[in-house]
């Protein structure tokens, strides 16, 4: 008798060596590129392309009228964060019924982090007095580049930028846009990272091998 045709068994064990292969030989994966944002590309333009929008400091009347744009400009943000601060001060019973955990360095401690916890006016209060801060810090020092060290394309540079970075704090966005302290605004406000797009770029194009890349993740899990 012809014996029963038992099911043929496929090499379990040589597919898993060939996916794992398949796995080892694969390249590691690729950095994001970086992203670039149309306020990196204000500063230089209005630096080298000051003359051929005809603009001339040495021109009196060119210098008045940059001049009085700056102020103009310093005067819309200081107005602002006195207006954030009578909106915030004006919601006050509403915003210390709760409560967020802030995590900030501490200068006279060798930088070390503490984290308080502060109610929302609070937290509020404090966002809006740094963004006078910088207001004012960003005053001061393009207004002594000019009457000290007679450097004008500054001048020009801050009125567009102080506006703009304004506008992009999280604490305008919610208090003078009306826009909801959720997911990306919501509390507690971080500041924006700045990264060097230069070098964002240098990773993006060389990016680490593969024995690199393990044996950072190895030194960050024995930190862990």
């Amino acid at each position: 008798p012809i014996p029963p045709c038992t099911p043929c068994r496929l090499p379990t064990a040589t597919m898993t060596d060939s996916e794992e292969k398949k796995k080892k030989a694969a390249p590691p994966a690729q950095p994001e590129p970086p992203k670039l944002k149309p306020k990196m590309f204000i500063a230089p333009l209005l630096l080298l392309g000051s003359k051929k929008l005809g603009i001339d400091y040495s021109d009196p009347a060119t210098l008045t009228n940059v001049r009085m744009a700056f102020a103009l400009a310093m005067a819309l943000c200081v107005s602002s964060c006195a207006l954030m601060y009578a909106i915030v001060n004006r919601k006050k019973k509403k915003l210390t019924e709760d409560k967020v955990e802030v995590t900030t360095k501490d200068p006279m401690d060798g930088g070390k982090e503490k984290t308080e916890t502060l109610t929302h006016f609070e937290h509020d209060v404090r966002e809006v007095g740094k963004a006078f801060t910088n207001q004012i810090f960003g005053f001061g020092v393009v207004g002594a580049m000019h009457v000290y060290m007679k450097v004008n394309p500054p001048l020009l540079l801050q009125t567009v930028m102080l506006p703009m970075n304004l506008i992009e704090m999280p604490v305008f966005q919610c208090t003078l846009l009306g826009r909801k302290a959720e997911g990306k605004l919501a509390r507690p406000w971080k500041p924006e990272e700045k990264p060097n797009p230069f070098s964002e770029m240098a990773k993006a194009f060389n990016p680490p091998e593969e024995g690199e890349s393990k044996a950072a993740k190895k030194e960050g899990k024995k930190k862990k």
